[in-house]
């Protein structure tokens, strides 16, 4: 057999072969001669075979092509016979390794019976832990259960390799980079080790750069500091000239400046964070995301980036690091670097909110490629509590994802609606969505953004029609009533949302009573429909009071207010789920929900019960009993991933004891398992 390459190609026939249990015809390669009749070397042989000539494909042949059925290679035998790259070029591994009638598999190195699998994928098995170890090196690459792919409309993404289930762990990882918000609202200043708020006034600083620590004990890592540090302590009497004013430190450079610091700390993480997307054509002066929050309150005019941090940074720091005496740390300094660097954490930086109260961001190796859906297929969790594993984000599926599926994550709030999440997209990721639930005027069925049209029919009634966007892919849609002509525009849409927005967030920032929430949502529902975001944030907050604010505890709400509660509480759990099924971004929005409609089930049986004579029958009481104990354990699985010190899992705490305090209860009136559920 003769090739353009003018190799002859000897081969030793069919043979039939297992690889990763899944029947396999193979065409064994003896030898590849030159035109001279030299054996090339099996080097070589990788180098020159064509994909086309070893067909390693499944068991599909007529039968008079099947090689004996007796004679069968294992995966090791196989990789003994073929060079490794024309294997692996031709043929990627096939996921799903067969057990046989034992229900054992094979190593996937030696073939022979191997109980233990790999922990990650659990779609190979090896004999011994050496075997694992050596296999490690191929392995590695097709056990993550995704593929990085390309496109001209996504960029890079990721997609599923194989099938996936809620809970599996796609990837964990530590950050490349770690830091304040480059766009940061925080008054405080920050411990630059740990990033604890931080006191001004205090002797507790850097004794080098004369930044703020939080104390003597801090329990950050020093090793980082000590980089930044080189850099920081080259102009100390700026410190020192603003140490009564969270003005001189601009902490929103610190984490565009340990970017820069990896040239010399780790040329590979370098590499890493330049490989990503930065924007920069779409963040010119002028535009949004060229613009800092200034610090504090007395408000300061609008700072472009190229003040706040490329200009503090070489002004303060790094046009002096050549005269300083100090070892050259950095070779690329330059502008146009800094720049790029702040459009990369805009566009791919993580938020991580820390158990203290500050908000920090990190750029992860692997997990910025997850790309954007308004309903996403992965949750993530990230560690914050001190130690060699502090700010690891963990992301798992959470719901089940399907073969060449898109491995999606969330870029913008759940909860907010089509117009305000695609306008949050576009001015701070650059694109626009066109997800299933934004094309969708209904947003899924919730009406989220759905407004109440004030039109009228002949006879004076309310048309008790809804308005929705016409187009809600267009940013100037009109909207429509469905049942009367009435239209409005796309801005006046916008101007009213904007201003019951406003009124909302200043009445919810300021610790508002149950009279004041209720008020509040007479008043916006008069335009907006009772499933709209704003009115979810007001009943939301509003569930939470019932049953624990002054005036009304659970003993002083009235059977009314219980109920109240509770109708309350399943309608905002329908729209929850909806959006998110998989507790992907929602997990505490949700189980704070479960847990107070489990208060209003139980206060209210418990009322019942106390009654002379009882009004609940134990059938009823067991039936009770049983919903609000199903309440809790879903809330306790949805907050199952969330750090032990996150809001997440102190909420989980709190579901934990109600549990307990439940079955206590259920045990004292003697109601058995089966009436427990």
């Amino acid at each position: 057999m003769t090739y353009d390459t003018r190799l002859t190609l000897e081969t030793g026939g069919l043979r039939r072969a297992i690889f990763h249990g899944v029947d396999f015809i193979l065409l064994l390669v003896l030898r590849l001669r030159r035109p001279s009749g030299e054996v090339l070397a099996a080097a070589e042989v990788g180098q020159f075979l064509p994909d086309a000539s070893v067909r390693l494909c499944k068991n599909n042949l007529p039968p008079s092509l099947y090689p004996p059925t007796n004679h069968h290679l294992t995966e090791c035998q196989i990789r003994q016979t073929l060079p490794a790259r024309s294997l692996e070029r031709t043929c990627a591994p096939v996921p799903g390794a067969m057990p046989d009638e034992e229900g054992v598999m094979a190593c996937d190195v030696c073939g022979a019976h191997a109980p233990n699998k790999c922990s990650a994928c659990k779609q190979v098995a090896y004999c011994t832990k050496e075997h694992q170890k050596q296999d490690w090196k191929r392995h590695k690459e097709v056990c993550r259960p995704f593929v990085v792919c390309s496109s001209p409309e996504l960029g890079r993404h990721l997609l599923a390799s194989r099938d996936l289930t809620p809970g599996d762990v796609i990837l964990s990882e530590l950050p490349l980079v770690v830091g304040p918000k480059h766009h940061s609202q925080e008054e405080a200043v920050l411990c630059l080790l740990c990033h604890r708020p931080a006191i001004l006034d205090t002797d507790y600083r850097c004794p080098r750069c004369l930044w703020p620590v939080c104390g003597p004990d801090c329990p950050g890592d020093a090793k980082t500091h000590a980089h930044e540090c080189v850099v920081l302590r080259v102009d100390p009497q700026q410190s020192r000239r603003n140490v009564t004013s969270q003005r001189g430190y601009h902490y929103e450079a610190i984490t565009p400046l340990r970017c820069l610091l990896q040239q010399r700390r780790s040329p590979r993480k370098w590499r890493q964070i330049l490989e990503m997307e930065a924007h920069e054509g779409d963040r010119g002066p002028g535009t949004d995301a060229y613009r800092c929050t200034p610090f504090g309150d007395d408000p300061l005019p609008e700072v472009e980036v190229r003040e706040r941090v490329v200009g503090y940074l070489k002004t303060n720091f790094l046009d002096k690091l050549p005269e300083s005496g100090v070892e050259p740390l950095l070779e690329d300094t330059s502008e146009k670097t800094l720049l790029r660097l702040c459009g990369v954490l805009d566009v791919n930086a993580l938020e991580l909110s820390l158990p203290f109260g500050t908000e920090i961001v990190a750029l992860y190796p692997t997990a910025y490629l997850l790309e954007h859906s308004c309903v996403p297929n992965t949750r993530h969790s990230f560690e914050t509590a001190p130690g060699t594993r502090q700010y690891r984000v963990t992301v798992t599926a959470a719901r089940g994802i399907r073969r060449g599926e898109h491995i999606t994550t969330m870029y913008t709030h759940a909860l907010w609606g089509t117009q305000a999440r695609r306008e949050h997209l576009k001015a701070t990721k650059y694109f626009s969505c066109r997800c299933q639930r934004c094309a969708d005027p209904t947003e899924l069925g919730t009406f989220v953004s759905a407004m109440k049209c004030l039109g009228a029919n002949s006879e004076g009634t309310p048309c008790g029609g809804i308005q929705l966007p016409l187009s809600p892919l267009e940013e100037d849609s009109d909207w429509k009533c469905d049942r009367c002509p009435i239209t409005l525009s796309s801005s006046q849409v916008n101007d009213l949302v904007t201003r019951i927005g406003d009124e909302v967030e200043n009445i919810l920032r300021g610790g508002p009573t149950v009279k004041q929430l209720e008020e509040l949502l007479d008043k916006v529902s008069t335009f907006l429909h009772p499933n709209h975001y704003h009115c979810y944030a007001i009943k939301h907050s509003l569930v939470q009071l019932y049953g624990h604010q002054h005036g009304y505890k659970p003993q002083q709400l009235t059977q009314q207010q219980l109920d109240k509660k509770y109708d309350m509480c399943r309608g905002l759990l329908t729209t929850t789920e909806t959006l998110d099924p998989g507790n992907a971004r929602l997990a505490l929005y949700s189980s704070v929900l479960q847990y107070e409609t489990h208060n209003a089930v139980v206060q209210s049986a418990r009322r019942r019960l106390s009654q002379q004579p009882p009004g609940i029958g134990r059938e009823e009481l067991a039936s009770k009993v049983k919903e609000a104990r199903q309440l809790l354990v879903r809330a306790g699985q949805a907050l199952a991933p969330e750090p032990e010190l996150s809001a997440g899992g102190r909420m989980l705490c709190l579901v934990d004891k109600s549990l307990k305090e439940l079955d206590i209860w259920v045990k004292e009136l003697g109601l058995s398992g089966t009436d427990r559920g």
